[in-house]
């Protein structure tokens, strides 16, 4: 199941009270003070990520549906630790790259209209304890490969203690990714192993580095 992003947010705008625009400055587990008014309860700090990181940048553009199932990934020697895909889904095409660089340049090319498109650039980081209860970025709970956030939210509103499980495997894609981006041009020969073909994989992919033990395609 894929968790359309854009529905997600009008979801959460539609169901909680959002108050804009803000200037909120946490006091505590359970005090926290908007726009001079203090407010008592649960706090979660979803104020994004805060310490050290290697900031990539991304861009996708939403084109008009493609006649094919599998996601396509493209890498390039000139785009270190990065890469460009092209999600099909049935009522559009999702066409973007991620780069230390400049990403559009890697964004493959597909014969669609474009529909809209976004970007930003991403935190590649290893996460630390916040303190305060925390959700999305703020975690560094961020995918080091695609730069996903969702996933760590997902895993962390089903229970908190999947914490460690989600930090261990960030950890491993931080090193990883860290890995990729000095022997990169080297690294091109390895894969190229993947080159036209398909990858099934039977284990939750969010888990990426379970891409580098993988023994059957």
């Amino acid at each position: 199941m894929r968790l359309g992003r854009d529905r997600l947010e009008r979801w959460l705008d539609s169901e909680l009270r959002v108050i804009r625009p803000v200037n909120a400055m946490i006091k505590g587990p359970e005090e926290v003070q908007v726009n001079g008014k203090t407010y008592k309860g649960d706090v979660y700090d979803a104020s994004g990520w805060k310490g050290k990181a290697n900031w990539i940048k991304a861009v996708e553009y939403v084109t008009e549906p493609l006649n094919q199932e599998e996601i396509v990934v493209t890498l390039d020697s000139k785009n270190p630790a990065g890469f460009g895909w092209i999600v099909p889904l049935p009522d559009k095409t999702l066409v973007g790259a991620l780069s230390k660089y400049d990403p559009r340049p890697f964004v493959p090319k597909v014969d669609r209209k474009v529909l809209s498109f976004h970007g930003g650039a991403i935190p590649r980081v290893r996460p630390e304890p916040t303190g305060i209860k925390s959700i999305g970025d703020r975690t560094g709970l961020i995918k080091t490969f695609t730069g996903g956030g969702i996933f760590g939210i997902a895993e962390m509103l089903e229970s908190t203690s999947n914490y460690s499980k989600l930090k261990k495997e960030i950890d491993r894609q931080f090193l990883i990714t860290k890995l990729l981006e000095k022997t990169w041009r080297l690294s091109l020969l390895g894969l190229r192993v993947f080159n036209g073909r398909t990858i099934n994989v039977e284990k939750e992919f969010d888990f990426h580095s379970f891409l580098f033990s993988l023994n059957r395609l």
